[in-house]
């Protein structure tokens, strides 16, 4: 209830505060996991997906958003939950994994903070991929985030972890992968 109620406000705060040219929402599938990944260009990113996401997402989030008390109520309320990122987060990591093993949608920023290309993306996308089997659904997002001015939403078609199966999840494995998203995201930005 409160979710859908979030997902109202952030609707109509994208309908004010911005144009959006939205293409591929068909690529994110209609059942079971899945990660949606792009690169991180401002802090309203995860607001806009959010907002135009046909389903629900969850999302990870710096840990330090949390310390207000309304931006953190209202985060929980549209599904963020916090990351340390200074270190090796395992609750973070267990709750990424089991919300994926529940069939649900994960809002992942690879870079871990806002740059404009999908330049050094760490490989947490990759792993949770790999290891729930879930695929990853690229995502590119151009354009100056100012008032009124047009933002690019690209979503690429879901990057399958089919062909990885029984493998054991190896280093070059996982390059593989963020590679192979790198390739996509930077083909979407075009």
């Amino acid at each position: 209830m409160l979710y859908k109620f979030a997902k109202q406000l952030t609707k109509l705060l994208n309908f004010i505060m911005y144009r959006f040219e939205v293409s591929g929402l068909e690529n994110i599938p209609n059942n079971g996991a899945f990660l949606l990944c792009g690169n991180h260009i401002s802090a309203y990113d995860p607001i806009a997906l959010i907002a135009i996401s046909p389903r629900q997402l969850n999302c990870i989030a710096k840990k330090e958003l949390f310390d207000n008390r309304f931006l953190g109520g209202f985060l929980k309320a549209i599904g963020v939950f916090p990351v340390n990122r200074g270190a090796t987060d395992m609750n973070a990591y267990r709750h990424s994994i089991n919300l994926l093993k529940d069939g649900k949608g994960l809002l992942i920023f690879s870079q871990g903070t806002r740059m404009k290309d999908f330049d050094n993306a760490k490989s947490g996308v990759a792993v949770f991929a790999l290891k729930s089997g879930a695929p990853i659904v690229p995502v590119g997002i151009t354009g100056p985030v100012r008032f009124r001015r047009k933002i690019r939403i690209r979503i690429g078609e879901p990057i399958s972890m089919s062909k990885y199966e029984g493998q054991k999840m190896k280093t070059e494995l996982v390059e593989e992968v963020m590679n192979t998203l790198a390739e996509r995201i930077t083909e979407l930005l075009k």
